[in-house]
């Protein structure tokens, strides 16, 4: 049931993708990547429009996924799929099953994803849950998407799929723009650099488990640099707004998993001020990509604002008062302090801070986080990021320079990331919030950059990424393998007979929270219209 239901929702996403794209954005491209993630984008706006008024239940699911296999049938006889796309997307499927077969999540899908998924397929968008779980004010657009996977027969157990479709279209992404971009095999830099991505995100995000609300944002920033090098080495044309048009949906995408992401826009800097010059910028606001980003970005601050009274949880400035759902000033204060206390390690699993003000000040936190995360987790990572960059560096390094002159526009990414580098470092300095996929770029993005006139031509060049792709395949499926062999001796999981995440008994705790406030106490629970409730303080 899981494979089925697998390969049918990639199926109906793809169907989404190319009808959006055809009819609304117009996006020129022969990428199914790109054209997976507005499928993906465009279900996100079905899911968030919908929630407003039904609950996402298994037959409303059921008719959404079929329209969107019936529009895949469609263009496939229009001839938009080639067998060549057919043949990639098969063998990206067959690799990934594996990936999507779990038995242990991470423990906050018990805590409020799966809980947060569950209440939107039965009930409308709920008013104030934010008061049931603060898990609740962090909201994600994966929730919204995973809620139409409850589908007949699944029994809640295609909650898990969003990030593996993330993952899989992303890795689709990276695989087409290697192989069939023309101006991206003449930049060998910008190559080395997808190439150096797809084997990052593969190798090191490998365990589906770890994704959460986090992975599947920073995968698709990768995509957005990408997208982002690429417009700005090229001389204008008149192809750089057909490409704005999928960074706009991309930047919304990234937006809805993870509100935080909002100040990844200043990325849009160095190409803006190319396509002002131009006088091209405004014919954006004539596209349909930019008022469809434009409602999922109001669809996230409202939900935000539904949920928890603020616009963006847990800024204060954002959040309105005197509403019966919201928090006070200083709750929300205390809840920012409870986020930032624990991303510069003054909580963990067993321990927590008594002084949180005072530690989170001045750089006080600093000696401590150095000991009980940089030199745990950070250190780990830079380690192994440096590992693999000289791994790379010895098999497509060549003692004889290449001619190459192209002039290499970079700089003024870097510079906007070690900015957000930073700003990361200062206020949540956790990997999960961001520095995975930042310190990546900064030790790759330079080296892409040294190594351009290091690299072979363009055929060999592609010899030595086809090869090196294979073995991150092999590398991905017998880590997953690993896990499997690991879960089967800790939790008798057997993925042939039983492919299911566990359920635990409180994970369906919410509902019946809410339904017992409903019957023994309606001054808590308001009606506000048909099946939508205000959980009053």
């Amino acid at each position: 049931m899981l494979i089925f239901y697998y390969i049918t929702i990639l199926t109906s996403i793809l169907g989404y993708g190319f009808l959006i794209n055809e009819k609304l954005i117009k996006y020129k491209t022969n990428n199914l990547g790109s054209i997976g993630l507005i499928g993906i984008f465009s279900l996100l706006l079905i899911s968030y429009l919908a929630s407003q008024f039904v609950a996402h239940s298994k037959y409303f699911n059921l008719i959404v996924i079929i329209l969107g296999i019936l529009f895949f049938i469609y263009f496939l006889f229009k001839k938009k799929i080639v067998i060549e796309d057919i043949k990639i997307l098969f063998f990206l499927f067959l690799i990934t099953i594996i990936f999507i077969m779990i038995y242990k999540n991470h423990d906050d899908f018990h805590y409020y994803h799966f809980p947060y998924t569950y209440i939107l397929t039965e009930y409308s968008q709920p008013i104030g849950i934010g008061l049931l779980n603060i898990g609740f004010n962090t909201h994600s657009s994966i929730f919204y998407i995973a809620s139409l996977f409850h589908l007949p027969g699944s029994n809640y157990n295609l909650f898990h799929l969003p990030a593996a479709i993330f993952m899989f279209f992303s890795n689709i992404f990276f695989l087409n723009t290697i192989y069939k971009n023309s101006f991206v095999k003449k930049n060998l830099y910008i190559l080395f650099f997808l190439t150096s991505s797809f084997i990052f995100i593969n190798i090191f995000f490998y365990r589906l488990a770890e994704h959460g609300t986090d992975r599947s944002a920073m995968i698709l920033i990768l995509i957005f640099i990408v997208q982002i090098l690429i417009i700005l080495n090229r001389k204008f044309e008149k192809d750089d707004i057909n490409q704005f048009k999928f960074l706009i949906i991309l930047s919304s995408l990234i937006i809805s998993l993870k509100a935080i992401y909002i100040l990844y826009l200043i990325l849009f800097l160095p190409i803006l001020n190319k396509i002002l010059k131009k006088k091209s910028f405004f014919k954006l606001f004539k596209s349909y990509s930019f008022y469809l980003s434009l409602i999922l970005f109001l669809f996230v601050i409202l939900t935000n604002f539904f949920n928890s009274g603020c616009l963006l949880f847990p800024e204060k400035m954002t959040c309105i008062q005197n509403i019966n759902w919201g928090f006070s000033i200083d709750k929300i204060e205390d809840y920012r302090i409870h986020y930032e206390n624990w991303a510069k390690a003054g909580a963990g699993a067993g321990y927590t801070n008594d002084d949180k003000i005072n530690y989170i000040k001045n750089f006080t936190w600093l000696p401590n986080w150095i000991d009980k995360y940089f030199f745990n987790k950070v250190s780990d990572l830079i380690f192994s990021l440096f590992f693999l960059a000289f791994f790379l560096l010895l098999v497509f390094f060549k003692k004889k320079r290449n001619t190459t002159n192209n002039r290499i526009k970079y700089k003024s990414v870097l510079i906007i990331v070690f900015l957000l580098l930073l700003i990361w470092f200062i206020n949540y300095p956790t990997l999960r919030y961001g520095g995975y996929h930042l310190f990546f770029i900064i030790i790759f993005l330079p080296l892409s950059v040294f190594m351009q006139k290091y690299l072979e031509n363009k055929k060999d060049m592609i010899k030595k990424i086809s090869t090196m792709i294979i073995i991150t395949f092999i590398i991905f499926f017998g880590r997953n393998i690993d896990r499997l062999i690991d879960e089967n001796k800790k939790y008798a999981y057997n993925p042939l007979k039983n492919n299911k995440y566990r359920l635990l008994d409180n994970s369906f705790r919410y509902r019946n929270i809410i339904e017992k406030q409903l019957k023994s106490n309606p001054s808590k629970i308001k009606e506000v219209y048909k099946g939508r409730y205000l959980i009053k303080n």
